[in-house]
Protein backbone atom coordinates (compact mmCIF):
# COMPACT_ATOMS: atom_id res chain seq x y z
CA UNK A 1 0.00 0.00 0.00
CA UNK A 2 1.39 3.37 -1.00
CA UNK A 3 3.03 5.65 1.54
CA UNK A 4 0.99 8.60 0.27
CA UNK A 5 -2.28 6.75 1.01
CA UNK A 6 -1.10 6.22 4.60
CA UNK A 7 0.04 9.82 5.04
CA UNK A 8 -3.14 11.35 3.58
CA UNK A 9 -5.19 9.00 5.80
CA UNK A 10 -3.21 10.25 8.81
CA UNK A 11 -3.97 13.83 7.72
CA UNK A 12 -7.69 13.04 7.86
CA UNK A 13 -7.42 11.32 11.25
CA UNK A 14 -5.24 14.12 12.67
CA UNK A 15 -7.77 16.69 11.47
CA UNK A 16 -10.61 14.65 12.98
CA UNK A 17 -8.84 14.84 16.35
CA UNK A 18 -8.92 18.65 16.15
CA UNK A 19 -12.73 18.48 16.46
CA UNK A 20 -14.93 17.73 19.45
CA UNK A 21 -14.99 13.91 19.37
CA UNK A 22 -18.12 13.72 21.55
CA UNK A 23 -20.40 15.25 18.90
CA UNK A 24 -21.69 14.20 15.50
CA UNK A 25 -19.60 15.72 12.73
CA UNK A 26 -18.57 15.26 9.11
CA UNK A 27 -15.83 16.75 6.98
CA UNK A 28 -14.05 15.96 3.74
CA UNK A 29 -10.27 15.61 4.09
CA UNK A 30 -10.16 15.32 0.31
CA UNK A 31 -11.99 18.62 -0.30
CA UNK A 32 -9.72 20.34 2.20
CA UNK A 33 -6.57 18.79 0.69
CA UNK A 34 -7.59 19.83 -2.82
CA UNK A 35 -8.27 23.41 -1.74
CA UNK A 36 -4.90 23.49 0.04
CA UNK A 37 -3.30 21.98 -3.06
CA UNK A 38 -4.19 25.23 -4.84
CA UNK A 39 -2.25 27.01 -2.07
CA UNK A 40 0.60 24.47 -2.37
CA UNK A 41 0.94 25.37 -6.06
CA UNK A 42 1.11 29.04 -5.10
CA UNK A 43 3.63 28.49 -2.32
CA UNK A 44 7.41 28.34 -2.30
CA UNK A 45 10.06 27.31 0.21
CA UNK A 46 9.01 26.62 3.78
CA UNK A 47 5.40 27.65 3.10
CA UNK A 48 5.16 24.94 0.44
CA UNK A 49 6.98 22.30 2.48
CA UNK A 50 4.71 22.74 5.51
CA UNK A 51 1.57 22.16 3.41
CA UNK A 52 2.97 19.06 1.72
CA UNK A 53 4.36 17.54 4.92
CA UNK A 54 1.08 18.12 6.79
CA UNK A 55 -1.17 16.59 4.13
CA UNK A 56 1.11 13.91 2.62
CA UNK A 57 4.14 13.49 4.85
CA UNK A 58 7.17 12.00 3.13
CA UNK A 59 5.97 12.71 -0.43
CA UNK A 60 7.95 14.62 -3.03
CA UNK A 61 6.40 17.64 -4.75
CA UNK A 62 5.83 15.56 -7.87
CA UNK A 63 4.22 12.68 -5.94
CA UNK A 64 1.99 15.09 -4.04
CA UNK A 65 0.73 16.93 -7.11
CA UNK A 66 0.29 13.74 -9.13
CA UNK A 67 -1.64 12.02 -6.33
CA UNK A 68 -4.24 14.77 -5.97
CA UNK A 69 -4.37 15.42 -9.71
CA UNK A 70 -5.11 11.72 -10.28
CA UNK A 71 -7.85 11.66 -7.62
CA UNK A 72 -9.40 14.84 -9.03
CA UNK A 73 -9.37 13.38 -12.56
CA UNK A 74 -10.69 10.01 -11.39
CA UNK A 75 -13.60 11.54 -9.51
CA UNK A 76 -14.43 13.83 -12.44
CA UNK A 77 -14.72 10.93 -14.92
CA UNK A 78 -18.18 9.95 -16.17
CA UNK A 79 -19.75 7.31 -13.95
CA UNK A 80 -23.12 5.79 -14.75
CA UNK A 81 -23.51 4.11 -11.36
CA UNK A 82 -23.01 7.09 -9.05
CA UNK A 83 -23.32 10.86 -9.24
CA UNK A 84 -20.16 12.70 -8.28
CA UNK A 85 -18.98 16.19 -9.05
CA UNK A 86 -15.75 17.89 -8.03
CA UNK A 87 -14.78 21.45 -8.84
CA UNK A 88 -11.81 23.72 -8.09
CA UNK A 89 -12.12 27.42 -8.77
CA UNK A 90 -10.37 30.70 -8.02
CA UNK A 91 -12.34 33.90 -7.59
CA UNK A 92 -9.91 36.82 -7.84
CA UNK A 93 -10.24 40.52 -7.16
CA UNK A 94 -10.77 42.57 -10.28
CA UNK A 95 -7.43 44.19 -11.12
CA UNK A 96 -5.32 41.78 -9.02
CA UNK A 97 -2.86 40.05 -11.31
CA UNK A 98 -2.33 36.33 -10.68
CA UNK A 99 0.75 34.97 -12.41
CA UNK A 100 -0.19 33.08 -15.63
CA UNK A 101 2.03 30.00 -14.94
CA UNK A 102 0.15 29.47 -11.66
CA UNK A 103 -3.25 29.62 -13.38
CA UNK A 104 -1.97 27.22 -16.05
CA UNK A 105 -0.88 24.72 -13.36
CA UNK A 106 -4.25 24.97 -11.59
CA UNK A 107 -5.96 24.23 -14.91
CA UNK A 108 -3.63 21.39 -15.93
CA UNK A 109 -3.43 19.58 -12.59
CA UNK A 110 -6.84 20.23 -11.05
CA UNK A 111 -9.01 21.37 -13.97
CA UNK A 112 -9.51 24.61 -12.05
CA UNK A 113 -10.98 27.75 -13.52
CA UNK A 114 -10.84 31.41 -12.54
CA UNK A 115 -13.33 34.27 -12.35
CA UNK A 116 -12.65 37.97 -11.75
CA UNK A 117 -15.02 39.69 -9.32
CA UNK A 118 -15.43 43.25 -8.15
CA UNK A 119 -14.91 42.63 -4.42
CA UNK A 120 -15.96 46.20 -3.65
CA UNK A 121 -19.50 44.90 -4.29
CA UNK A 122 -19.51 42.46 -1.40
CA UNK A 123 -23.10 41.28 -1.72
CA UNK A 124 -22.79 40.48 -5.42
CA UNK A 125 -19.40 38.78 -5.06
CA UNK A 126 -20.58 36.58 -2.18
CA UNK A 127 -23.70 35.76 -4.19
CA UNK A 128 -21.69 34.59 -7.21
CA UNK A 129 -19.33 32.44 -5.08
CA UNK A 130 -22.23 30.90 -3.15
CA UNK A 131 -24.15 30.19 -6.36
CA UNK A 132 -21.10 28.33 -7.72
CA UNK A 133 -20.99 26.16 -4.58
CA UNK A 134 -24.77 25.69 -4.57
CA UNK A 135 -24.75 24.54 -8.19
CA UNK A 136 -21.79 22.16 -7.75
CA UNK A 137 -23.30 20.53 -4.63
CA UNK A 138 -26.82 20.31 -6.16
CA UNK A 139 -28.17 22.67 -3.50
CA UNK A 140 -26.81 20.61 -0.58
CA UNK A 141 -24.55 23.49 0.53
CA UNK A 142 -26.10 26.88 -0.07
CA UNK A 143 -23.53 29.26 1.43
CA UNK A 144 -19.79 29.16 2.06
CA UNK A 145 -19.00 32.87 2.33
CA UNK A 146 -20.79 35.91 3.77
CA UNK A 147 -20.47 39.45 2.39
CA UNK A 148 -18.69 40.68 5.54
CA UNK A 149 -15.88 38.16 4.92
CA UNK A 150 -14.95 39.96 1.71
CA UNK A 151 -12.60 42.44 3.32
CA UNK A 152 -10.67 45.29 1.74
CA UNK A 153 -7.44 43.27 1.60
CA UNK A 154 -8.96 40.15 0.04
CA UNK A 155 -7.38 39.34 -3.32
CA UNK A 156 -8.59 35.79 -4.01
CA UNK A 157 -10.98 33.08 -2.80
CA UNK A 158 -9.92 29.50 -3.59
CA UNK A 159 -12.83 27.06 -3.67
CA UNK A 160 -13.11 23.30 -3.78
CA UNK A 161 -16.62 21.87 -3.94
CA UNK A 162 -17.47 18.18 -3.89
CA UNK A 163 -20.81 16.39 -4.36
CA UNK A 164 -21.51 12.66 -4.03
CA UNK A 165 -24.77 10.75 -4.40
CA UNK A 166 -24.94 6.99 -4.75
CA UNK A 167 -27.28 4.06 -4.22
CA UNK A 168 -26.27 1.03 -2.22
CA UNK A 169 -25.40 -2.14 -4.09
CA UNK A 170 -27.71 -3.79 -1.54
CA UNK A 171 -30.38 -1.29 -0.47
CA UNK A 172 -32.13 -1.51 2.87
CA UNK A 173 -35.87 -2.15 2.79
CA UNK A 174 -37.80 0.87 4.15
CA UNK A 175 -40.36 -1.47 5.76
CA UNK A 176 -37.53 -2.91 7.87
CA UNK A 177 -36.70 0.51 9.34
CA UNK A 178 -37.85 0.84 12.93
CA UNK A 179 -37.13 2.67 16.16
CA UNK A 180 -34.33 1.47 18.42
CA UNK A 181 -32.46 2.97 21.34
CA UNK A 182 -29.20 4.76 20.54
CA UNK A 183 -26.89 5.22 23.55
CA UNK A 184 -24.97 8.48 23.18
CA UNK A 185 -23.34 8.11 26.58
CA UNK A 186 -23.89 6.33 29.88
CA UNK A 187 -26.27 9.14 30.83
CA UNK A 188 -27.94 9.82 27.48
CA UNK A 189 -30.05 7.72 25.13
CA UNK A 190 -32.74 8.35 22.54
CA UNK A 191 -35.07 6.50 20.16
CA UNK A 192 -34.10 6.89 16.49
CA UNK A 193 -34.73 5.21 13.14
CA UNK A 194 -32.51 2.19 12.45
CA UNK A 195 -32.16 0.46 9.10
CA UNK A 196 -32.03 -3.34 9.30
CA UNK A 197 -30.79 -6.22 7.16
CA UNK A 198 -30.92 -9.78 8.52
CA UNK A 199 -28.83 -12.80 7.54
CA UNK A 200 -26.90 -11.06 4.77
CA UNK A 201 -23.33 -11.22 3.53
CA UNK A 202 -21.47 -7.96 4.01
CA UNK A 203 -17.79 -6.99 4.27
CA UNK A 204 -16.73 -7.24 7.92
CA UNK A 205 -13.51 -7.13 9.94
CA UNK A 206 -12.54 -6.65 13.56
CA UNK A 207 -9.68 -6.25 15.99
CA UNK A 208 -9.69 -5.92 19.78
CA UNK A 209 -10.96 -2.32 19.53
CA UNK A 210 -13.39 -2.06 16.60
CA UNK A 211 -15.86 -4.01 14.53
CA UNK A 212 -15.94 -2.69 10.96
CA UNK A 213 -18.84 -3.08 8.54
CA UNK A 214 -18.25 -1.96 4.94
CA UNK A 215 -21.22 -1.27 2.65
CA UNK A 216 -20.55 -0.93 -1.09
CA UNK A 217 -22.35 1.42 -3.47
CA UNK A 218 -23.37 0.39 -6.99
CA UNK A 219 -19.87 1.38 -8.08
CA UNK A 220 -18.13 -0.91 -5.61
CA UNK A 221 -14.90 1.13 -5.57
CA UNK A 222 -16.92 3.51 -3.34
CA UNK A 223 -17.87 2.26 0.12
CA UNK A 224 -19.15 3.44 3.48
CA UNK A 225 -17.36 1.82 6.43
CA UNK A 226 -18.54 2.01 10.04
CA UNK A 227 -15.94 1.63 12.82
CA UNK A 228 -17.97 0.52 15.83
CA UNK A 229 -16.13 0.39 19.18
CA UNK A 230 -16.32 -2.96 20.96
CA UNK A 231 -16.31 -1.14 24.30
CA UNK A 232 -19.52 0.81 24.01
CA UNK A 233 -18.44 4.34 25.06
CA UNK A 234 -14.75 4.14 24.15
CA UNK A 235 -14.82 5.96 20.79
CA UNK A 236 -13.09 9.16 21.96
CA UNK A 237 -10.19 7.25 23.54
CA UNK A 238 -9.81 4.95 20.53
CA UNK A 239 -9.76 7.85 18.06
CA UNK A 240 -6.94 9.52 19.98
CA UNK A 241 -4.76 6.50 19.14
CA UNK A 242 -6.09 5.34 15.75
CA UNK A 243 -3.45 5.62 13.01
CA UNK A 244 -3.44 5.02 9.27
CA UNK A 245 -1.77 1.59 9.52
CA UNK A 246 -4.55 0.17 11.73
CA UNK A 247 -7.24 2.07 9.81
CA UNK A 248 -6.15 0.84 6.38
CA UNK A 249 -5.48 -2.70 7.63
CA UNK A 250 -9.02 -2.98 8.98
CA UNK A 251 -10.46 -1.75 5.66
CA UNK A 252 -8.25 -4.06 3.59
CA UNK A 253 -8.83 -7.14 5.74
CA UNK A 254 -12.63 -7.08 5.54
CA UNK A 255 -14.19 -10.24 4.13
CA UNK A 256 -17.73 -11.24 3.20
CA UNK A 257 -19.32 -12.38 6.45
CA UNK A 258 -22.78 -13.58 7.51
CA UNK A 259 -24.25 -10.70 9.57
CA UNK A 260 -27.36 -9.12 11.01
CA UNK A 261 -27.10 -5.36 10.50
CA UNK A 262 -28.74 -2.44 12.30
CA UNK A 263 -27.43 1.06 11.60
CA UNK A 264 -29.00 4.49 12.13
CA UNK A 265 -30.45 6.60 9.36
CA UNK A 266 -28.67 9.90 9.76
CA UNK A 267 -28.00 13.34 8.38
CA UNK A 268 -25.10 15.47 9.64
CA UNK A 269 -24.00 18.95 8.59
CA UNK A 270 -20.84 20.57 9.93
CA UNK A 271 -19.18 23.91 9.24
CA UNK A 272 -15.89 25.02 10.67
CA UNK A 273 -13.12 27.56 10.44
CA UNK A 274 -9.93 25.50 10.29
CA UNK A 275 -7.12 28.06 10.68
CA UNK A 276 -6.14 26.95 14.18
CA UNK A 277 -6.54 23.23 13.43
CA UNK A 278 -4.30 23.45 10.36
CA UNK A 279 -1.73 25.56 12.19
CA UNK A 280 -1.57 23.02 15.03
CA UNK A 281 -0.97 20.27 12.44
CA UNK A 282 1.97 22.17 10.96
CA UNK A 283 0.68 24.63 8.31
CA UNK A 284 1.86 27.80 10.04
CA UNK A 285 3.79 30.03 7.65
CA UNK A 286 0.97 30.28 5.07
CA UNK A 287 -1.18 32.13 7.64
CA UNK A 288 1.51 34.68 8.52
CA UNK A 289 3.05 37.76 6.95
CA UNK A 290 6.09 35.54 6.31
CA UNK A 291 4.09 33.47 3.81
CA UNK A 292 5.66 32.98 0.40
CA UNK A 293 2.88 32.50 -2.15
CA UNK A 294 5.12 33.96 -4.82
CA UNK A 295 4.04 31.53 -7.55
CA UNK A 296 0.62 33.17 -7.41
CA UNK A 297 1.46 36.78 -6.54
CA UNK A 298 3.62 38.88 -4.24
CA UNK A 299 2.94 40.01 -0.67
CA UNK A 300 -0.07 37.76 -0.01
CA UNK A 301 -0.97 35.17 2.64
CA UNK A 302 -3.81 32.85 3.67
CA UNK A 303 -6.32 34.64 5.87
CA UNK A 304 -9.09 32.10 6.49
CA UNK A 305 -9.94 28.48 5.66
CA UNK A 306 -13.65 27.61 5.90
CA UNK A 307 -15.10 24.16 5.40
CA UNK A 308 -18.69 22.91 5.17
CA UNK A 309 -19.76 19.31 4.77
CA UNK A 310 -23.01 17.35 4.76
CA UNK A 311 -23.84 13.66 4.65
CA UNK A 312 -27.20 11.87 4.56
CA UNK A 313 -27.41 8.09 4.86
CA UNK A 314 -30.75 6.35 4.27
CA UNK A 315 -32.26 3.12 2.95
CA UNK A 316 -31.47 3.79 -0.71
CA UNK A 317 -27.95 5.17 -0.34
CA UNK A 318 -25.93 8.25 0.55
CA UNK A 319 -25.78 11.92 -0.38
CA UNK A 320 -22.70 13.86 0.69
CA UNK A 321 -21.28 17.26 -0.14
CA UNK A 322 -18.39 19.42 0.98
CA UNK A 323 -16.83 22.72 0.13
CA UNK A 324 -13.63 24.39 1.30
CA UNK A 325 -12.99 28.09 0.95
CA UNK A 326 -9.47 29.52 1.33
CA UNK A 327 -9.30 33.31 1.52
CA UNK A 328 -6.04 34.87 0.31
CA UNK A 329 -5.22 38.33 1.62
CA UNK A 330 -2.62 40.77 0.58
CA UNK A 331 -0.09 41.09 3.47
CA UNK A 332 -0.45 42.24 6.20
CA UNK A 333 -13.67 -11.68 -0.87
CA UNK A 334 -14.10 -14.78 1.38
CA UNK A 335 -17.61 -16.34 2.04
CA UNK A 336 -18.68 -17.52 5.50
CA UNK A 337 -20.69 -20.66 6.03
CA UNK A 338 -24.39 -19.82 5.95
CA UNK A 339 -25.10 -22.41 8.61
CA UNK A 340 -23.13 -20.34 11.15
CA UNK A 341 -24.95 -17.97 13.44
CA UNK A 342 -24.78 -14.42 11.95
CA UNK A 343 -22.57 -11.84 13.61
CA UNK A 344 -24.66 -9.10 15.20
CA UNK A 345 -23.54 -5.66 13.98
CA UNK A 346 -25.73 -3.27 15.97
CA UNK A 347 -24.50 0.35 15.67
CA UNK A 348 -26.41 1.63 18.71
CA UNK A 349 -23.56 3.65 20.22
CA UNK A 350 -21.14 6.34 18.89
CA UNK A 351 -19.10 5.29 15.86
CA UNK A 352 -16.64 6.55 13.28
CA UNK A 353 -17.62 6.41 9.59
CA UNK A 354 -15.62 6.84 6.40
CA UNK A 355 -16.85 7.21 2.83
CA UNK A 356 -13.97 6.21 0.59
CA UNK A 357 -12.90 5.31 -2.92
CA UNK A 358 -10.36 2.49 -3.11
CA UNK A 359 -9.73 3.10 0.63
CA UNK A 360 -8.91 6.81 0.01
CA UNK A 361 -11.04 8.72 2.59
CA UNK A 362 -13.36 11.24 0.91
CA UNK A 363 -15.56 11.94 3.94
CA UNK A 364 -14.81 11.21 7.60
CA UNK A 365 -17.12 11.68 10.51
CA UNK A 366 -18.60 10.66 13.83
CA UNK A 367 -22.19 9.75 14.55
CA UNK A 368 -23.31 10.35 18.13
Amino acid sequence: MSQILHSTTDFGLNLLRQHNLNESLVFSPLSLALALSLVHLAARGETRNEIRETIASGSTEEQYEQHFSNISTSLSANNEKIEIKIANHIFQRLGFSIKPPYLASVQNLYNGGTTELDFSNKEKSAGIINEYVRETTKGSIKRIIEPHQISGGLVAVLINALYFKAKWRNPFYPQSTSKRTFYSSAASKREIDFMHARKVFRKYSENNQFEILTLPYQDETFTLSIFLPINIFDLTNLLKKLDSVTFQKLLSNSTNTFVNVAIPKFKIETESKLNEALMSLGIKTAFSNSADLGNMGNGIYVNEVFHKALIEVNESGTTAAATTNVNILVSGLRMSNRTKKPIEFIADHPFLFVLSKDNNPIFLGIYN
